[in-house]
């Protein structure tokens, strides 16, 4: 038995592990890691992370004493449980199984019996001499992967940071992070722009919003300035009387028009993506913009049958003894 944790920046998903098949899942929305316990001392972190997450799986360690807990995520990021190393790319299951960080039993506070282990995350320096970094991602990249049954993909995995992750031979080799969703909430929340949202519906009916999503696209197809196409939001606005809930496809379909474009211009000989997304209007909306921009989706998997597989894997990687340097 083991028990997975993705502790992201905003949520946290756990689950339970039987041999591969999930058998019980937890989830607590707006406690990750950033909504919860960046305010916390460097003292007591140790204690608050061990704290919630008794409280949160209580019911599993004391059904499973002996069940190994393996985390990914922004827990092990500089705000998090523990700040790990990044493995650097290109790397595959096995470099990242021997970069797990096993915490000391001072760092496990309340859990201290308990083997508990954290993925490093991957790290890449891009040709420009640019710089980037990802965590969950790899393991959901490489998990994708393996239940695809490929060893070499282009993935999607749309986020507040979305990341398209190339993985040739088993191993990631190349990856870029858009800040998409990001900037949506920043433009849709703040600025001159948040007003025209505020009484938009949830975007539940998502075929309602393709024309209007179709026409974001339709702007960031033509290869203009995303600064000058977003003032098109704007613009709509006041001479279209546009609803709320159209611009807020429209603006999608420019931001995720933009981010698609550049990713072809880097990967132009890719016809094909895996993505990894939940259903919904997120995995509808980029679905519907891959295939705009010639990139057609192969499958689609879901985020906890990725990072499931790809902690499976991590799990039960055979690693020599410098992997175990940090066991105490």
């Amino acid at each position: 038995m083991d028990i997975f944790i993705d502790w992201g920046s905003t949520n946290f998903h756990a689950f339970l592990v039987r041999d591969g098949s999930v058998i019980d899942r937890r989830e607590v929305a707006g406690h990750g890691v950033l909504k919860s316990f960046m305010q916390a001392a460097s003292a007591s972190r140790d204690d608050d992370y061990s704290v919630f997450l008794n409280e949160a799986v209580h019911a599993w360690l004391e059904q499973y004493p002996e069940a190994p807990v393996l985390m990914c995520g922004a827990v092990g990021s500089r705000e998090g449980w523990v700040q790990t190393k990044y493995v650097e790319a290109p790397a595959g299951f096995a470099e990242i199984a021997a970069g797990l960080y096993h915490l000391t039993a001072a760092q496990r506070g309340c859990l201290r019996d308990r083997s508990i282990a954290v993925t490093s995350g991957l790290a890449l320096e891009h040709r420009d001499g640019g710089h980037d970094v990802m965590r969950s991602e790899e393991v959901k990249g490489l998990g994708a992967t393996t239940h695809a049954g490929q060893d070499s993909a282009l993935l999607c995995i749309p986020g507040t940071h979305c990341k398209w992750i190339k993985v040739e031979l088993g191993k990631i080799v190349d990856f870029h992070t858009v800040m998409t969703g990001d900037l949506y909430g920043v433009l849709s929340e703040h600025g001159s722009l948040a007003p025209l949202f505020e009484n938009a519906p949830p975007m539940d009916d998502v075929a309602q919003h393709y024309a209007s999503f179709d026409q974001g696209l339709d702007l960031a197809e033509r290869g203009g300035d995303l600064l000058l196409d977003l003032w098109q939001v704007r613009s709509r606005e006041l001479h279209a009387a546009e609803p709320p809930h159209s611009l807020q496809s429209f603006l999608s379909g420019i931001l995720i028009g933009h981010e698609v474009r550049q990713i072809r211009r880097f990967h132009p000989a890719m016809r094909e993506t895996l993505l990894v997304s939940d259903p919904g209007t997120r995995q509808l909306f980029y679905r519907r913009a891959c295939e705009r921009f010639g990139l057609s989706v192969s499958a689609e998997i879901d985020s906890e049958t990725a990072v499931c597989v790809g902690l499976t894997m991590i799990r039960n990687h055979p690693t020599d003894s410098t992997a175990m340097l940090h066991r105490q």
